[in-house]
């Protein structure tokens, strides 16, 4: 018998191998000689015709392993979506050796013991609505509720009824920063430990839970956006929680959206699917605009209290000491904040302590030799760090341009910077930061939040990495530094990130013991986005946002593909970049835009340009780039990487 079979490597195409047994199945998971080694493969098809030219044997095949087909339904659509190869989207159902090999031993069943909750009225209406709308619609649900409003207590209740009838559960959240406080959270809500999936988990833990995820056992798994490719066999409720967030667009490798592909899925498996924000994308707002989706609204805190007032710091009017960013006003707010035995946060979206190092004699720059960027100075590591390509160099005061000496100045601030001002105001009080360039542990995350939670810091300065979920019961003053960042640029995502950045990090503060306060240094109070915030008329904001979308015909109003070019011959790139474009003109359906070069045209030594593609239709615009990009034989020195509905433009 002979089977074509999808190998976990690269390739857009089957292979095709043969084996004594007539009864293998499609799905089937085998190992196969490939080149010189031995490879993880899937059947695809079966009862192939002989080809004419010798072939191999099927090596081993996998007893009690096999893909169903509503994953391999799935596996297809994943690799015609995004153009990505059948054998790189098999990969990431993390079939490998290890995996497939692997016995598990029996484990005694831990069961749960549900912690009574008591919803509020809004909140039990909400999950009455949920249950009514799961039985009569397929189609994914919104849960929408103001920051501080109990969504997860909420889901959790919808959680407890899937583990009564044995089902499997995914909750998927944006970063593993936030699993730490939700881990607490779950066990004493559920009296039993959640599983955690992600990159750091060891090797065994993560053939455990692949293999009861294949089996069908009771699971609840929170996971980063690579879980939603465990083998669920039993999954009865998938949860998105801050739904709205970027880091689920994967920009590596296989370039998807991971919560888009929960919605595809969850319809092919006819599953539960809840997304869950404060701040839901324009893309899934539109949805619901269009019926496509149906919507949970939580219109007041849990507390009771009302949401902290918002007040805006005109820093053109109030202007900063020199070699200051934290203004009197805000200063002040902290002060009083402190006294009353409360604790603070001071928000700026920028890493390390100064994003510029720059010669006052010759202008030199320090900037990263293998990319077009600026490096950043990190004080407290005391080196300078490419933020693109991780790039060090050692920190230095001497020009190595001109050789002034004591010449180099540090301009703008980093959270460390801030850091560094509030500890010289507050000598005598505990300043913590909170970034990715620190926190960069599942067990410093987790330490650093027990800190705060038990009021052992007082203020915390963080980056966007404290923007989303999390529940800090004495916290009551939320300052943002630097809210004109990312309001202006030519990424079409930027403003509304940064407002639903903002939104979120605006709701850390009151949300259980005391109102809270909010403090926005800004240079443009009167900006329609700025006014927005204070007065809290998302709805305006929502409008406008779609309205011009629309306008320029932009997701969610059209469709998007974004072919990045790259290459360590700046002139054999941008040849190979113009060669690709001429293919437009068999094409009047779609808007080609480019090339141009990439804002960050030098990338870890590679050189980089972007073409847009522009059409209103998905499928077409597929058919189209496929054919643009096979119709020029590429050069093995240049790269060519294909993003479907792109998310950033760098």
């Amino acid at each position: 018998m002979y089977y074509n079979i999808i190998v976990a490597r690269p390739f857009d195409q089957v292979f095709t191998y043969e084996d004594d047994d007539s009864l293998l199945e499609i799905g089937q998971v085998v190992i196969v000689p490939f080149g010189k080694a031995m490879d993880v493969g899937m059947i695809i098809e079966s009862d192939v015709k002989k080809p004419e030219y010798k072939i191999k044997k099927i090596d081993t095949i996998i007893s009690g392993v096999k893909l169903n087909k509503t994953n391999i339904r799935f596996l297809k659509w994943v690799s015609d979506y995004t153009l990505a190869p059948l054998g790189s989207v098999l990969k990431l159902f993390t079939i490998n050796k290890d995996i497939i090999a692997y016995q598990q031993d029996s484990e005694s069943v831990i069961n749960p013991v549900f912690k009574s909750t008591v919803l509020n009225e809004e909140q039990d209406r909400a999950k009455t609505d949920i249950i009514k709308i799961q039985q009569n619609s397929n189609k994914p649900i919104v849960l929408e509720g103001v920051t501080g409003s109990g969504k997860t207590e909420v889901y959790f209740d919808l959680i407890e009824l899937e583990i009564k009838q044995s089902k499997q559960v995914l909750i998927m959240v944006p970063e593993i920063s936030l699993t730490p406080q939700f881990e607490n959270r779950f066990k004493e809500r559920f009296g039993i430990d959640i599983d955690i999936w992600h990159s750091r988990i060891t090797p065994k833990r993560r053939k455990e839970i692949w293999h009861k995820c294949y089996q069908g056992k009771p699971i609840v798994i929170i996971g980063a956006r690579s879980s939603l490719f465990l083998p669920f066999s039993n999954l009865g409720l998938t949860v998105i929680d801050e739904e709205h967030d970027s880091s689920y667009k994967q920009e590596d490798n296989i370039r998807y959206q991971a919560r888009d592909l929960a919605v595809v899925k969850s319809n092919f498996e006819k599953n539960k699917l809840i997304l869950a924000s404060a701040t839901p994308s324009l893309e899934t707002t539109n949805n619901i605009n269009n019926n496509k989706y149906h919507r949970v609204f939580l219109s007041k805190q849990y507390s009771g209290l009302p949401l902290p007032e918002i007040s805006l710091v005109d820093l053109s009017k109030n202007k900063l000491e020199k070699n200051q960013w934290i203004s009197s006003l805000l200063k002040k707010e902290i002060e009083n904040c402190l006294s009353n035995q409360e604790q603070a946060l001071i928000f700026l979206n920028r890493r390390g302590y100064s994003p510029l190092s720059l010669c006052v004699e010759c202008g030199y720059r320090h900037q990263c030799t293998q990319c077009s960027s600026w490096l950043v100075m990190h004080q407290q590591k005391k080196r300078l760090l490419c933020h693109q390509c991780g790039s060090i160099e050692e920190m230095t005061f001497d020009c190595p341009k001109c050789l002034a000496k004591e010449s180099i100045k540090f301009i703008g601030p980093g959270v460390e910077r801030i850091a560094e001002e509030l500890q010289q105001v507050f000598s005598d009080k505990v300043v913590s930061v909170m970034s990715s360039d620190l926190i960069n542990s599942p067990k410093k995350i987790k330490d650093l939040i027990t800190k705060f939670t038990n009021k052992e810091i007082d203020i915390i300065v963080a980056t966007q990495i404290m923007a989303k979920g999390y529940d800090f019961p004495n916290l009551s003053l939320v300052g943002v530094i630097d809210a004109d960042a990312g309001l202006f640029g030519g990424d079409m995502r930027a403003i509304e990130k940064t407002y639903n950045m903002l939104q979120q990090v605006s709701g850390r503060a009151g949300r259980s013991q005391q109102t809270g306060k909010v403090i926005i240094q800004t240079y443009y109070p009167e900006q329609p986005i700025i006014q927005s915030l204070q007065k809290r008329d998302r709805t305006s904001f929502i409008r406008e946002a779609l309205k011009e979308r629309e306008q320029f015909k932009i997701p969610p109003f059209g469709f998007m593909t974004s072919i990045i070019i790259s290459g360590s011959s700046k002139a054999n790139v941008e040849k190979t970049s113009q060669k690709l474009v001429f293919f437009k003109k068999y094409s009047s359906e779609v808007d080609v835009l480019g090339p141009v070069e990439a804002p960050i045209n030098l990338l870890k030594g590679q050189y980089r340009y972007r073409i847009l593609l522009k059409g209103k239709s998905r499928k077409n615009l597929n058919i189209f780039t496929k054919k643009m990009v096979s119709s020029l034989k590429i050069p093995s020195t240049i790269r060519v990487i294909i993003d479907v509905d792109p998310y950033t433009f760098m």
